[in-house]
């Protein structure tokens, strides 16, 4: 892990589950990672719970299906961080299709 210490990582859907824990670990291991979830408020009590570590952890508030939020997200990283080594594409959305009649499915897409 050290060839990526330093460098910038950034997780989508980051606010829990497996974007948080990846985006802990990358932290850890002294990466600068750039979390992106809808809700900015659980990224940032975990920030603190990462201050101390060898990493340093940005959270921005941004929702994957809206186009302006991921410019606005990319601008600041390009702005602040000088771009992306590392690309965590974790945030996914599930909605309810029909399929043949009454039957229902849930689907889910990886963005």
């Amino acid at each position: 892990m050290n060839r990526w210490k330093g460098r910038v990582a950034l997780v989508t859907g980051a606010s829990a589950g497996i974007g948080e824990a990846i985006a802990k670990a990358l932290v850890k291991q002294g990466m600068k990672v750039v979390g992106l979830a809808r809700s900015l408020d659980r990224m940032k009590n975990y920030e603190k719970e990462l201050e101390g570590e060898p990493g340093k952890f940005y959270p921005i508030k941004a929702d994957m299906t809206k186009e302006e939020d991921l410019l606005a997200a990319f601008k600041w990283v390009s702005e602040n961080l000088e771009g992306v080594d590392v690309l965590v594409n974790n945030a996914g959305v599930a909605f309810e299709a029909r399929l043949l009649g009454n039957l229902f499915i849930f689907i889910v897409f990886q963005h």
